[in-house]
């Protein structure tokens, strides 16, 4: 299949059909040039909220303003993924859950139907200024183009969550992902290149572009594009399939066999995800030997 992930800025419109036109250019164009799936960034979705007159408000004030435009930014993803038979990973945005505030990503199918996953595991920021909560359950999206898990940024560092996905029978993961500057870029970069060498599978992300004036929880942002592979028989040594220019606003498009990436699994030099489980057995054994 082809797979298009972007490196994606959001900005002010003056209005929704601004915006609107804006998004259905970047999906007419990936469709255009082959792609079945298309993955947009964390935080993507705080677009919706950028339309009309600018106005910087505090953290938690852009969560509750994603509340409010969250279920037009699904509808447009839904027009697009109809229109251009594409199934897509729209940017993820803050969801009213009853009383609760959730980061969610929606993919949404050709036929129209939408599936999520929230994220689970929040950073300081997310839980200290947005006043957003966790997700509640790990999901996997079972689309016709596969089993696919989603580990929303910060997911990416925590190896049990993805795991959990892969034996669940994830084909691939992806990560779409916001992160305000190059330490954290490179937290993520290199979660997701071990997540991919731990379960031998595809590990796609996509990250957010800032900065984006009067907007807090963009006003910085740094990353590249990733297309990440167990590095083995046939796949490419550095375990990268393909990957994007830091910083630089685009689709990167890859060809991938979800299948032939994960075939290490059986005929690999090494058995990192068949050989998990021996490290059980003695993590609750640490024996402390005195030297001095």
């Amino acid at each position: 299949m082809k797979i298009a992930a972007a490196a994606y800025r959001p900005e002010w419109h003056p209005t929704k059909r601004d915006l609107n036109a804006k998004l259905d250019k970047w999906v007419s164009e990936a469709a255009g040039n082959g792609a079945q799936l298309l993955i947009f960034p964390e935080y993507g979705g705080c677009e919706a909220a950028l339309v009309g007159t600018p106005a910087d408000v505090s953290p938690a004030e852009w969560a509750k303003k994603m509340c409010d435009a969250a279920q037009n930014w699904l509808d447009l993803h839904i027009a697009l993924a109809k229109k251009y038979s594409v199934h897509i990973l729209a940017g993820s945005l803050c969801v009213h859950v009853g009383t609760r505030i959730v980061n969610r990503a929606y993919m949404v199918s050709p036929t129209g139907h939408v599936a999520w996953q929230d994220k689970l595991i929040l950073t300081p920021y997310e839980r200290n200024e947005m006043g957003i909560n966790p997700g509640a359950e790990v999901k996997l999206l079972d689309t016709a183009l596969g089993r696919i898990g989603v580990l929303i940024c910060y997911d990416s560092e925590f190896p049990l969550q993805a795991r959990a996905m892969c034996e669940g029978g994830a084909d691939m993961i992806l990560v779409p992902s916001a992160t305000d500057l190059p330490a954290g870029q490179t937290r993520v970069r290199q979660s997701c290149r071990a997540r991919a060498i731990e379960n031998q599978c595809l590990i796609v992300q996509a990250p957010v572009l800032g900065p984006v004036r009067d907007c807090d929880v963009l006003d910085t942002g740094t990353g590249r594009v990733g297309f990440f592979c167990p590095p083995d028989h046939g796949l490419p040594e550095d375990g990268i399939v393909a990957e994007g220019k830091t910083d630089s606003a685009a689709w990167v498009y890859a060809e991938v066999d979800p299948r032939a990436i994960a075939a290490p699994r059986e005929t690999g030099q090494v058995g990192n995800f068949s050989h998990w489980k021996e490290q059980d057995s003695r993590l609750h054994k640490v024996q402390t030997h005195q030297l001095a």
